[in-house]
């Protein structure tokens, strides 16, 4: 802040001092107005770089998705009854008509108490209720196929911690979890206590060692003595036939045959699968890919080709309070053209792109689908920018007759969507390193531009304390003017009074 210690205005010389310094500061701030206008376009630069930043990633994702063969899953499946199982197609399916035949759903093995428990008191059990009486204590041990742990209860333990206890279970020798889960129902006073996996392999047993607590919880009631130890049970396994052969021993109701998904849902059921050519899928993920190219493309050349007008430099803040809000709009529209023409990194990234997309795959031979030309995709004619075309019909032909090639096309080492994929990697990396990735804090910004604006506004700071300084000297200047004006003033005064 400038110090106005002292300051006399034109009392004296009848000066405007205060306007008078306010001009000579306009000039003397010419500079530090450069730097504010540098750092701006810096900043908007940065924005841009950012906002290509993610318009490539953008793209790139689109090229991810025809990397891997999921991207040409050729086939569809349907169910006949969704109801009694769900399907869908691999990229390795077989086509055609199989029926489908659940004989039995795997499932966890599961204990629920036989009936309702009472509490102590003989009425049906809450979870906040007391399992045993006051002073009472029991212990029974808990088996899964994953080890085996006792549990011990005494007085202060209600059903609800109870049933913790038994989720928490950890085998006696390894410490690992026995894989349960365990819950007291209030609404049917009962436990319900399952393995987490399922399948035949999967059990549980439960071992009184003192009082009845084991029995209480498989039977229910109030039962004061084992009826029939040990109290144990088992999971099932899923069990079906598909186009006549039998699968067995199956620990998951999602299983894969033919290159099918299947989610069975229903025992005792059969049910229809079809399996067909989904060539559709296909094309329209490659048509998608195409038109985000040919997006990419015209936003990059607009970016790369528009000219800066170096008329229209970033306002000042004084400059935009002599502007109305429309106007000064349209002043940053226009200062704001050009941010990243003939830029060198996206000039690269156009040419590499355009090379990567239209020349042919070395990996495959010439007499198959070696270039995008081969499947109806290519430059349009007389196109100077790189766009590409598609024929519509020869694309779905070739997909038609021959998916494996257009999928290696695509998916080889140095196939067309990898090599994009990795391009556009660089591109962005070099986009990073000039930029900084989009959303970057500013205090962590270590990108070229960043330093740069960093720079300026050490250089903006240096300048904003020499100017104090200078305007502090203008005032001392003047003020020291009219002391000298004023102090004559009172000497001609002084002898004209004298000569009477």
């Amino acid at each position: 802040m400038v110090n106005n210690t002292m300051r006399i205005t034109g009392f004296a010389s009848g000066l405007d001092t205060t306007a008078i310094i306010r001009d000579l500061m306009k000039a003397e701030r010419a500079p530090l107005d450069k730097l504010f206008q540098k750092k701006e376009w810096m900043s908007w630069q940065l924005d841009a770089y950012r906002d290509v930043n993610l318009e490539f990633s953008k793209f790139q994702s689109k090229a991810d998705k025809l990397r891997y063969s999921s991207g040409f899953n050729g086939y569809k499946a349907t169910s006949s009854n969704t109801t009694n199982a769900l399907v869908s197609a691999k990229g390795n399916a077989i086509q055609g008509s199989y029926e489908l035949e659940i004989k039995q759903l795997a499932e966890v093995a599961k204990i629920k108490s036989g009936s309702a428990i009472n509490n102590t008191t003989g009425n049906a059990a809450k979870a906040t209720d007391k399992v045993l009486i006051e002073g009472e204590t029991a212990s029974f041990d808990i088996t899964t196929a994953k080890g085996s742990a006792t549990i011990n209860i005494d007085d202060t333990d209600t059903f609800a911690s109870l049933a913790n206890k038994i989720a928490s279970a950890t085998d006696s020798i390894s410490g690992k979890s026995l894989d349960l889960r365990a819950s007291f129902d209030e609404t049917t006073s009962s436990f319900v206590i399952t393995s987490k996996e399922m399948g035949k392999a999967q059990s549980i047993e439960l071992n009184d060692i003192t009082g009845n607590v084991a029995s209480l919880i498989f039977n229910g009631s109030s039962a004061t003595s084992p009826a029939f130890p040990p109290f144990r049970v088992e999971g099932k396994d899923a069990e079906i036939k598909f186009d006549g052969t039998e699968i067995t021993n199956l620990t998951s109701n999602k299983v894969t045959v033919y290159g099918v998904d299947l989610t069975l849902l229903k025992a005792g059921t059969t049910t229809t699968i079809n399996v067909e050519s989904d060539t559709e899928s296909i094309f329209n993920n490659i048509k998608d890919f195409v038109e985000s190219y040919n997006s990419l493309i015209d936003s990059l050349n607009s970016k790369v080709k528009t000219p800066r007008n170096r008329d229209f430099q970033p306002l000042t803040d004084e400059q935009r309070e002599d502007l109305s809000e429309k106007e000064a709009e349209k002043w940053d529209e226009k200062a704001k053209q050009g941010l990243l023409y003939n830029d060198p990194i996206i000039r690269d990234a156009l040419t590499n792109l355009r090379g990567k997309m239209n020349n042919p795959v070395s990996s495959i031979p010439s007499d198959q689908f070696n270039s995008l030309s081969k499947i109806g995709i290519s430059t349009a004619y007389m196109s100077k920018d790189g766009k590409l075309d598609i024929n519509e019909d020869k694309l779905r032909k070739a997909i038609a007759k021959n998916p494996d090639e257009v999928e290696r096309l695509f998916t080889s080492d140095d196939g067309i969507a990898t090599r994009v994929y990795d391009q556009v990697g660089k591109t962005i990396d070099s986009l990073n390193k000039k930029a900084g990735r989009p959303n970057t804090a500013v205090n962590l910004d270590n990108s070229t531009l960043g330093k740069s604006i960093n720079d300026v506004s050490t250089q903006m700071k240096t300048w904003e304390d020499k100017l104090k300084m200078i305007e502090n000297r203008y005032w001392k200047q003047f003020t020291a003017m009219e002391q000298a004006i004023n102090k004559m003033n009172a000497q001609s005064s002084s002898i004209l009074g004298m000569l009477g």
